[in-house]
């Protein structure tokens, strides 16, 4: 019997049907790997544009509004300005009535050696440059802690920051340093998660220096030690409260103090920012002292906390992970989670101060929940593959709702933001040149708002005036002469013209209309008084010479 003839068989069906054969067994296999496809854009260059993307998005709302946003930014670059020829200042000769003429102790050296460069240059230029040198510095910060924790899709989170509310958004367009006290609170926290000790001891060191508030990175070591108590062993100190990380940020901050050019001074002036300032501020504190303080102390209304949705929504989603979602709680989870929890509470209900700190610590918390959630969850055939890591935390539809949230806060916030009208008004900057070239060296300035020796500070430092940066370290050297202040200001001193020449010996007085009517209007009616100088926001009156 003859054999039927083969039928052709095209090469190319056969290579495609072997490689579909080997392609079904390899799905089989449990360990099979396949190499996972190069993204277009490296993760590392995503959030690198990321990053740039929020430091421009808030540059740019300073570039077009460039006058000082805080009185404040006056004093600080006016200080960087007075350090450049004597780098180390013991007495703040500029007021005389503050318990710094007689010992002075700068709560920021660090930062104020950070403006020295800029302090020569115009006000303007100088005030851009020191806000976009702390913008890179705090969100660089973020996103670098959010690559070292290895959280999923950082450049979100980066992104995010743009859309925190106005107290945070506020402090990244001042000239202050608290942007530095934001941005070391994030380093801590990563370098407290990363168990990386001596870094945590190096940064602590400069945070001590960088602002008066760096001790709470001593506090946060403590949270880090004590949460490994409520979640399951995690390592080799799993239920345990390592000591390394405490003494690793206590030692580092105490160096910093040690090293700090006005030790002792310097710790007094800790209990001063840290202590007497807030309970000051509460009820129980002196009346006269609480009615000049600002309101960053206090309690914000409502309006205010309204415009802090997205920070607000960033910590209850936190909340409520570790709350109904045991799984996801670790010692990572619970440390930045209970902080930002303990600052977001603080600001909403004591001093709304602590929101600025609270927001970017809530979001970095819910990155840090992300990353528990995706990273615990993922199958291995997932990892294996390459493919992105699972987020059960989000349906279907969550990253879009997510992606929405963000361009929804970053909209909100720059709205919010623009109507408070800050950086275009010159406000005091007219009045403060003004004295500058009227005022004799050693002249007494009577400043009715307080805060007026900062631009007096930077614009006429041949003057004197009251007390510069705080009220309180006027009420601390003379309680007595303090309340008189406070009795002219408030219009109850029926001779303010007598009091202001005899108790205080000021030659100038300076007057925002608006705010003081009733002092002005008795002012106006002392024999010998002139008013030399006004403008929208001002007037200088002149009392005569002593």
């Amino acid at each position: 019997m003859s054999q039927a003839p083969a039928l052709p068989f095209p090469q190319a069906r056969f290579a495609r049907a072997k490689k579909a054969r080997r392609a079904q067994k390899a799905e089989e296999r449990p360990d099979a790997i396949v190499p996972a496809r190069p993204e277009r854009i490296p993760p590392a260059l995503k959030l690198v544009l990321a990053g740039l993307a929020v430091v421009l998005f808030f540059f740019a709302q300073r570039l077009q509004a460039p006058q000082p946003w805080s009185y404040d930014e006056y004093y600080h670059l006016g200080l960087a300005r007075e350090m450049q020829s004597h780098l180390r200042i013991e007495s703040f000769r500029w007021t005389p009535f503050s318990i710094t003429y007689d010992h002075f102790a700068d709560g920021s050296p660090l930062y104020h050696l950070l403006l020295l460069p800029l302090a020569r240059l115009p006000l303007e230029t100088a005030g851009l440059l020191g806000v976009l040198l702390g913008q890179i510095f705090l969100v660089g910060a973020f996103a670098w802690a959010l690559w070292s924790l290895r959280v999923p899709r950082p450049w979100w989170f980066v992104l995010a920051l743009a859309g925190l509310g106005t107290l945070f958004a506020k402090r990244l367009e001042m000239l202050r340093p608290q942007v530095l006290l934001i941005g070391f609170s994030v380093l801590v926290l990563a370098l407290l998660l990363e168990r990386r000790w001596k870094a945590l001891f190096v940064v602590c060191a400069l945070f001590g220096l960088a602002h008066t508030g760096g001790w709470i990175a001593i506090p946060m070591a403590v949270l880090w030690s004590l949460s490994g108590l409520a979640v399951r062993g995690e390592g080799p100190d799993g239920r345990r409260a390592p000591w390394q990380p405490v003494a690793a940020a206590a030692a580092g901050w105490l160096l910093g103090q040690l090293v700090h050019p006005e030790v002792p001074e310097n710790f007094r002036q800790l209990v001063l920012s840290n202590l007497v300032i807030p309970f000051q501020a509460t009820a129980a504190g002196d009346a006269a002292l609480r009615s000049q303080l600002g309101t960053e102390l206090a309690p914000p209304d409502f309006p205010v906390l309204l415009e802090q949705w997205p920070a607000l929504l960033a910590a209850a989603l936190v909340a409520a992970a570790l709350l109904f979602q045991p799984r996801l709680r670790s010692r990572a989870t619970l440390t930045a989670g209970l902080a930002a929890l303990a600052f977001v509470l603080a600001g909403s209900l004591v001093a709304f101060r602590f929101l600025e700190l609270g927001a970017p610590l809530a979001l970095l918390a819910l990155a840090l929940v992300f990353r528990e959630a995706g990273f615990r969850e993922a199958s291995r055939e997932r990892r294996e593959k390459g493919l992105p890591p699972l987020l059960p935390l989000l349906p279907p539809w969550g990253l879009g709702v997510a992606l929405a949230a963000v361009v929804a806060g970053g909209l909100w916030t720059f709205a919010a933001l623009r109507s408070y009208g800050f950086g275009h008004d010159p406000g005091p900057r007219g009045m403060a040149v003004w004295l500058g070239g009227h005022g004799a060296a050693g002249e007494r300035v009577f400043t009715a708002q307080w805060a007026d020796s900062a631009p007096l500070f930077y614009f006429a430092p041949r003057l004197q005036s009251l007390v510069a940066l705080d009220p309180t370290a006027f009420y601390v050297k003379d309680p007595r002469l303090f309340a008189a202040y406070v009795n002219v200001v408030s219009g109850q001193d029926p001779d303010p013209a007598r009091t202001i020449r005899e108790r205080f010996g000021a030659r100038w007085v300076t007057i925002p209309p608006a705010l003081f009517p009733r002092l002005l209007s008795r002012i106006a009616h002392s024999p010998g008084a002139q008013a030399l100088y006004g403008d929208e926001n001002y007037l200088v009156v002149d009392l005569g010479k002593r």
